[in-house]
């Protein structure tokens, strides 16, 4: 699907700042204001974006991040990720490729916080065979923070 110009300036605009209204986002792109708010209102209706709050994990002490690949036993797959969903310290799950079957992101306040989820509550996981774990010292870009490339627009 492409976006218009528009589309993107505007998607592009609430990506910095979701708080901008449509007559701020209409004054920055020089066109009028009910436009904005009808390419906003259809952006969601076609669910190409998704209004949502972020939350900034780091304010509640959260700052320490990891990625951890999970192999799992496959005839144990639903009931590792009924278990792994129902933890509040994952943030992220997906399958993977590979020689993992699984990617999680988990966020703690302290490397002792995290040794306790690894080895007292990941492992007691039936069904996760072995884990590998990689620290995250620093986000540059986060999932919230991408954009369709500028090629998915329609010419103008």
């Amino acid at each position: 699907m492409k976006l218009t110009p528009l589309d993107y300036q505007v998607i592009k605009l609430l990506n910095q700042d979701a708080r901008m209204s449509c007559a701020q986002i209409a004054r920055r792109l020089g066109v009028p204001e009910r436009t904005v708010r009808l390419r906003v209102n259809q952006l969601i209706e076609r669910k190409i974006v998704k209004p949502v709050a972020v939350v900034n994990a780091s304010h509640f002490g959260y700052d320490l991040v990891v990625d951890i690949f999970c192999e799992v036993d496959i005839a144990l797959r639903e009931s590792v990720l009924l278990a792994l969903l129902a933890m509040p310290e994952i943030s992220y799950i997906a399958f993977s490729t590979g020689d993992q079957d699984l990617s999680i992101q988990a966020l703690f306040k302290s490397s002792a916080n995290m040794h306790d989820f690894i080895t007292h509550k990941l492992y007691q996981i039936p069904g996760i065979r072995r884990t590998r774990t990689v620290l995250v010292p620093q986000i540059i870009k986060d999932t919230y923070q991408w954009l369709p490339p500028i090629e998915q627009t329609e010419p103008q």
